[in-house]
């Protein structure tokens, strides 16, 4: 029986002793990133079974105590904020997964040692963590590689040229490349929500412009110039001079107009001839029709426009601004002037659209409208059909108001930065204001992930205890976690309450020591006895 009591003494002093360690093991790693807390349990183990002081007693079974440990790994450490936007947390179940260096390197000279294969089914080929505290690891073409603070090499599926991923591809090693480019889009839809004013000024149906020309006498005449519109693009000009000078012989005049107010037809719109037969009361009837030149482009009439822009790129991605000229005709309805801008081929200005709103303001014809536009000088070539939605536009009184537009076109970048966002993907912000999935971080869950193996550098390595392996995107894992980006997750210690096991730990410790002594000093007794 004595023997008994210093056999479970010693293996109740072994088993705190060992609870200490895990208890310091704990405190230790309180400030420790994605640290899963360790705690040690006990259990009886037989010491000595021998027959009992009586018949009627039976057999007396003697248990010590042995140690088992637990890990806590599914339980969650809190989500505290980082500021590095490089930095992720995961918010619920799973872990991120890496791997190890291919080869190690020594000196100054930058190479290559990230892994080129990885599968989950190599216990050694990738590894699991929930330390989201990513460094950098520099490659031999400037690649720029995610690694954890041990060297383990971030593991995820790389997006294609258009951010696309596939899921069921290969793990890599993320990265990013400073010269990574994403190729610019043409514009090809665009949306306009304005309201533009019921009471603009109204466009001139009749112009009457004047100009000054001499008669066979010498004197100061007055030509009038009468513009009647005849649709959006063309004008009737009816020539006139005073009855007591003559009339014109010249028939009216057919002017058409771009869009940009610049007249295309007739070509000779800057010396336009106009025949005259003088009166021959006044100037003598011997005096011969003659012909005076008119410049119909300086007589025109100006076309109020309201003006509402657009960023438009071409087929080769450059930019344009494309100018959307309403011009109030009458009363609820417009015409629409597509203005392409510098560089513009000429005449290539769409046809002005008819536009009309009802009584409630909201448009009825117009929307929506096909833009066909080129460009062909300057450095600036290219093309663009542009279907334009002008369904939230309306027509109330005010001024020109302009509520969004919006255009799904963009140029040419490069990238600046990039970071990580709660569906694990790694987009790259770029100079033209965009981002791209470049990387899209997946997600392992186990059946019994408190049995997987912790080992240096907060990882874990996959165990025949912790069962199957899931690997999907967060969106597909079990029990909805998410990422949380720019965010750690703290070690899931929880000081008091080590403090308080290592108390009642070394209290026990000391009272087994004392029952140890105690026995050792009644065998001491026991062996004096035979004196």
């Amino acid at each position: 029986m004595i023997w008994g009591a210093m056999n479970n003494a010693s293996t109740a002093m072994m088993a705190t002793s060992w609870d200490m360690g895990s208890i310091s093991q704990n405190i230790s790693n309180v400030n420790t990133t994605g640290y899963k807390r360790k705690e040690t349990l006990f259990k009886t183990v037989m010491s000595e079974s021998k027959a009992g002081p009586s018949t009627h007693s039976g057999k007396l079974n003697i248990f010590g105590v042995k140690t088992a440990d637990r890990y806590h790994i599914e339980q969650q450490g809190t989500i505290t904020g980082s500021n590095w936007n490089t930095d992720l947390a995961i918010n619920g179940r799973g872990f991120l997964l890496v791997a190890p260096p291919s080869t190690t390197t020594s000196g100054t000279t930058v190479s290559s040692n990230a892994p080129t294969s990885a599968s989950v089914d190599d216990p050694a080929s990738v590894l699991y963590t929930r330390d989201g505290s990513f460094h950098f690891v520099a490659g031999p073409n400037q690649e720029k590689y995610f690694t954890t603070a041990g060297g383990n090499y971030v593991l995820g599926w790389m997006a294609d040229d258009t951010g696309t991923i596939d899921q069921t591809g290969a793990l890599t090693p993320v990265y990013t490349l400073p010269e990574t480019t994403m190729e610019g889009r043409e514009t090809t839809e665009a949306s306009v929500f304005a309201n533009i004013p019921r009471d603009a000024t109204l466009s001139a149906s009749n112009f009457n412009s004047t100009s000054t020309f001499t008669d066979p006498l010498g004197a100061s005449q007055t030509l009038t110039l009468n513009w009647s519109r005849v649709d959006a693009t063309t004008w009737t000009v009816t020539p006139s001079v005073p009855a007591a000078v003559g009339a014109v012989s010249s028939a009216a005049m057919t002017v058409t107009m771009d869009s940009n107010g610049n007249i295309t037809a007739p070509a000779t719109f800057a010396a336009e001839p106009v025949t005259i037969n003088w009166d021959d009361g006044a100037y003598g009837a011997a005096t011969a029709d003659s012909a005076t030149t008119v410049n119909l482009s300086s007589s025109k009439p100006s076309i109020p426009m309201q003006k509402i822009y657009l960023e438009v790129f071409d087929s080769n991605f450059n930019s344009h601004t494309v100018t959307l000229g309403f011009e109030r005709s009458g009363i609820n309805t417009w015409y629409m002037h597509v203005l392409p801008g510098s560089n513009a081929t000429t005449g290539a200005n769409p046809t002005p659209i008819d536009v009309t709103f009802n009584e409630d303001g909201k448009m009825v014809t117009g929307s929506p409208a096909s833009l066909a536009l080129s460009w062909t000088s300057g450095t600036e070539v290219g093309t663009a059909t542009v279907a334009l939605d002008m369904d939230g536009m309306t027509q109330y009184d005010g001024d020109l108001h302009i509520d969004n537009i919006a255009t799904d076109g963009y140029g040419s970048g490069t990238l600046i930065s990039s970071g990580f966002n709660e569906r694990g993907e790694m987009y790259g912000q770029f100079t033209n204001g965009k981002t791209r999935a470049l990387f899209k971080l997946p997600i392992a869950q186990f059946v019994a992930e408190n049995n997987l193996e912790p080992i240096s550098g907060n990882l874990f390595r996959r165990s025949r205890e912790a069962g199957d392996i899931t690997v999907s995107s967060v969106e597909n894992a079990v029990g909805a976690p998410r990422f949380s980006p720019s965010s750690l997750e703290a070690s899931n210690v929880d000081i008091g309450q080590e403090f308080t096991k290592m108390i009642v730990t070394q209290k026990a410790y000391t009272t087994n020591a004392t029952v140890f002594k105690t026995a050792d000093e009644m065998t001491t007794v026991a062996r004096d006895l035979k004196a």
